[in-house]
């Protein structure tokens, strides 16, 4: 069963990597690394987001991850993305999250996950953006203090 979950959860990871464009919008694949606080735990998480950028200032997506560490999680969810001043050189943006995360420890304690994050994104190369965020994160009655850094292509 664990195998199955393994090769679920790799084949949507890889399939969401995939960069498309159509004539209305485009699609913007986005990888994050970061951890997560608490004052009992801290545990570490690994992100892939595929966002349909309806306009330079809003994106909606989804997100499937791995958190590790404390807490074991397959967190699968829908994102909204706004980066109030469109696309400029350094772009202050506010990301927001919700779904369920799935636990993988055998413990059986799955439960709903939403994580809001405000940063900043920056291209220095042409075809990456940069991101660096701060957020909060509730997994069930938990809140948790998130710093993360992605990538998008």
């Amino acid at each position: 069963m664990k195998t199955a979950i393994l090769i679920a959860l790799l084949t949507v990871f890889f399939s969401l990597t995939s960069v498309a464009q159509s004539d209305d919008g485009w699609f913007t694949t986005k990888i994050n690394i970061g951890t997560s606080y608490k004052s009992s735990f801290c545990t570490e998480y690994i992100k892939t987001s595929q966002l349909y950028n309806i306009e330079n200032h809003f994106s909606i997506g989804t997100m499937v991850g791995l958190y590790f560490g404390d807490l074991k999680l397959i967190p699968i969810s829908s994102c909204l993305r706004i980066r109030p001043l469109g696309k400029k050189r350094f772009m202050p943006a506010i990301l927001a999250t919700g779904g369920y995360g799935f636990d993988v420890s055998g413990n059986k304690n799955g439960g709903g996950l939403f994580s809001t994050s405000m940063g900043i994104e920056t291209g220095f190369l042409r075809r990456f953006n940069y991101d660096l965020t701060l957020g909060a994160e509730w997994f069930k009655k938990e809140c948790m203090f998130s710093v993360s850094c992605g990538i998008h292509f």
